[in-house]
């Protein structure tokens, strides 16, 4: 596997954007790790859902852009 660095700013922000959403995906499961630590109170489950439902729509939106970037470029 070859590592080639990004030269088109916007496919870094794409990837970059990506990786926000999975982040934001992960978090309920990062702040109940913590919780369990006992250094902060636990996430509501309402929260945790909520949380996780955005960032899904986040995900799935910015997939659908680019899609539709993609058909634009190529005609």
């Amino acid at each position: 596997m070859k590592i080639k660095p990004i030269t088109e700013w916007r496919q870094a922000l794409k990837l970059a954007s990506v990786w926000v959403c999975l982040f934001i995906a992960a978090f309920p499961d990062i702040y109940n790790t913590v919780a369990a630590l006992g250094w902060i109170d636990e996430l509501p489950v309402v929260a945790k859902w909520c949380i996780r439902a955005l960032a899904a729509a986040a995900i799935a939106a910015r997939l659908i852009k680019q899609q539709s970037l993609q058909r634009e470029t190529t005609q």
